[in-house]
């Protein structure tokens, strides 16, 4: 008999597979490709292996190792290295990413002589900063000229396109004005090294609610997307979208009850920081039916990036490896060795699926 450990990350594969097709498919009802972004569930390779199966032409990631197991699975796939390059890396990564995001002119050079000496062609996508204030040039003559340069002078360098990233730092929303003004910069740059650019990449999986209106520039014509396929909540509760054809449910969390007890639900004693030195608030109301379960803070980061699929489960609170939540109002009887289940934002898949203390089983 196969002896079933938790916790457990479960990945419902039909679920995916689903969310890759409407995805791709409304993508290119609007002429936009898309590269599908790995890094959320940290390039599980069986996953992996779905987005290749579904005819995804691009994958992309910001850990180059993700990246050189998606070349070991199929050396076709077109990679894309989201996050912008190291140069102490610059040789592992034009070895397995096709394309980079750049925002620094003298890394593009560095990679051109790598690529000189390797005999190799690297593309490169060059980001502007349209106020996120993450990566990317923010003078538009700077940005101008680096793309003339790279266009001019650097042989074994392949000026893709160029891109922004928006809402991943700086929480600023795409937008007719802000991807108007990306479009009105590579037609400026088209003119001046007389052809076309092959991608103009308007963000990620935010950008999606601007297809939704019908608002998305023409110009734009690439997406990097991974939460909407993966998770698909953002874009319904903080934006209003109405994606509700995608499943939320893909990636869930399984944990074990280890503890029930009725306890008081107000710390007794004289209250200071916690385990992590922050000094959280409690409200006082009485004694509480109580469930430890075995994972914690370790394991998925945020516990308020949880939410129990039994609505009647509060989680009260976790520690490095505890979560303790309240049961008081559940119409199921727990027991100890019961398993209680997790539905995931974002963040918490992201550390879950990266937790080697987490069993992973796909379904």
């Amino acid at each position: 008999m196969k002896t079933i450990f938790y916790p457990k990350l479960t990945i419902n594969m039909n679920h995916l597979k689903k969310n890759i097709s409407e995805i791709s498919n409304l993508c290119a009802k609007n002429n936009i490709a898309i590269t599908t972004v790995i890094k959320g569930f940290n390039g599980i390779t069986q996953v992996d292996k779905a987005f290749i199966d579904n005819n995804i032409k691009s994958i992309g990631s910001s850990r180059i190792e993700q990246l050189e197991k998606i070349k070991e699975l199929n050396p076709s796939i077109e990679t894309l290295l989201i996050r912008i390059p190291s140069i102490s890396n610059l040789e592992r990564i034009i070895k397995s990413a096709d394309v980079s995001l750049n925002s620094e002119y003298d890394v593009v050079k560095k990679i051109d002589t790598l690529c000189k000496k390797l005999n190799i062609k690297h593309s490169v996508i060059l980001m502007f900063d349209l106020g996120d204030l993450r990566e990317g040039f923010f003078n538009e003559n700077e940005f101008i000229m680096a793309a003339k340069n790279i266009e001019n002078n650097l042989s074994n360098i392949y000026l893709k396109g160029i891109g922004t990233n928006l809402g991943c730092y700086g929480s600023i929303k795409p937008s007719i004005k802000n991807l108007t003004r990306l479009s009105s910069i590579a037609e400026n740059i088209e003119t001046i090294i007389g052809r076309k650019l092959e991608i103009i990449s308007g963000g990620a999986s935010t950008s999606l609610s601007m297809l939704k209106n019908n608002t998305m520039p023409k110009k734009i014509n690439h997406l990097r997307i991974g939460e909407a396929i993966l998770i698909n909540r953002d874009l319904e509760e903080y934006w209003g979208y109405d994606f509700s054809n995608l499943y939320n449910d893909i990636f869930t969390l399984k944990a074990e009850i280890i503890e029930i007890k009725n306890k008081p639900s107000y710390p007794v004693g004289e209250i200071f920081i916690d385990a992590f030195g922050n000094r959280p608030t409690y409200t006082d109301i009485g004694i509480r039916k109580r469930a430890i379960l075995n994972i914690g803070k370790q394991d998925f980061g945020d516990h308020t990036k949880l939410i129990p699929t039994n609505k009647n489960i509060k989680i009260i609170g976790s520690s490095s490896d505890h979560l303790i939540v309240d049961i008081t109002d559940c119409k199921i009887d727990y027991n100890l060795g019961d398993i209680i289940s997790f539905n995931l934002y974002y963040e918490a898949m992201l550390f879950l699926s990266r937790s080697e203390y987490v069993v992973k089983e796909l379904i």
